[in-house]
């Protein structure tokens, strides 16, 4: 990774698999690591609302990037088997915990950006979406929604953000199809912003950060609030309360832990070649 000046510090927030390097006041870096696949669990979900407590009193931080310890897997996608676990009412507008921080980060005054190498899927996908820019590795980023092809919804923000940036139909290809896409493929959909040499990524997106840290925190914020405005404003998080109350709805019913349980078996949630082509087995599941 290029990193253009030697941080002020680093250090791993308490009890949340997330590390916060502070390039300088106004940039951080924030590194998820929940090995061995980083999967996005209850306590990385908690550590992000803390995250955002902590930035949006922070009176200097201006952008902050996204990235993750494990070249294989930014996020695999949500821990299933620790949903319950996740505060259904969290924060002052009760919704449930995760869309609490989709929407908070997504409306932050700080300017968010996301470096994606490995699998992202699932939620990890509607992190990445929740920030303002991503940023992927053409020969390592994988990007994918895979709760259809286990009989759920993409919910937790990928329904509500998916059809802005890429349209319906590509939209429903993603979600429908629950395959793996390219980075190359995320780049036309408008699921990212651009894919680089994975060579160039770290230091286009540090040099991106690094520049807009040097602006004026007024006209940044003010220039956010305004393109959001002009863009729509993005989804509202009663919407996507909405979806995401859908996702468990659907992963109650018999049929949905018949394909969890299948899955399981062939070693989901763990370092296996189930994870690592996960599009493909789940292709294998449909129908059966």
């Amino acid at each position: 990774m290029t990193i253009a000046n030697e941080p002020l510090s680093v250090e791993r927030m308490p009890s949340a698999p997330l590390i916060i390097t502070k390039h300088s006041p106004s940039f951080w870096r924030i590194t998820l690591d929940n090995p061995p696949i980083n999967l996005m669990g209850p306590d990385m979900i908690s550590g992000l609302q803390k995250l955002m407590d902590i930035i949006e009193v922070d009176k200097d931080l201006k952008v902050i990037v996204f990235d993750s310890a494990n070249e294989d897997y930014f996020v695999s996608h949500f821990d299933v088997l620790r949903g319950a676990e996740v505060p259904a009412v969290s924060g002052k507008l009760g919704v449930q915990q995760w869309v609490d921080v989709s929407n908070r980060l997504h409306n932050s005054g700080v300017i968010s950006i996301a470096v994606i190498r490995g699998r992202v899927r699932g939620i990890g996908s509607e992190l990445i979406l929740a920030c303002d820019m991503r940023f992927a590795s053409k020969e390592k980023a994988v990007f994918g929604h895979l709760e259809v092809g286990m009989g759920l919804l993409p919910g937790g923000g990928a329904a509500e953000y998916l059809p802005l940036l890429a349209g319906y139909a590509r939209a429903l290809e993603i979600a429908a199809g629950a395959d793996d896409f390219s980075a190359k493929t995320a780049e036309k959909y408008g699921w990212i912003n651009r894919a680089f040499r994975d060579e160039e990524l770290d230091e286009y997106v540090n040099n991106l950060a690094t520049r807009i840290s040097g602006f004026e925190l007024p006209a940044l914020q003010a220039t956010k609030a305004t393109l959001l405005k002009r863009a729509g404003g993005g989804p509202s998080p009663y919407d996507i309360q909405e979806s995401t109350n859908k996702f468990f709805e659907l992963y109650q019913r018999p049929e949905a832990q018949a394909l969890l349980e299948k899955l399981m078996k062939m070693g989901f949630q763990t370092e296996s070649d189930t994870e690592s082509r996960l599009g493909h087995y789940l292709g294998t599941l449909a129908g059966k």
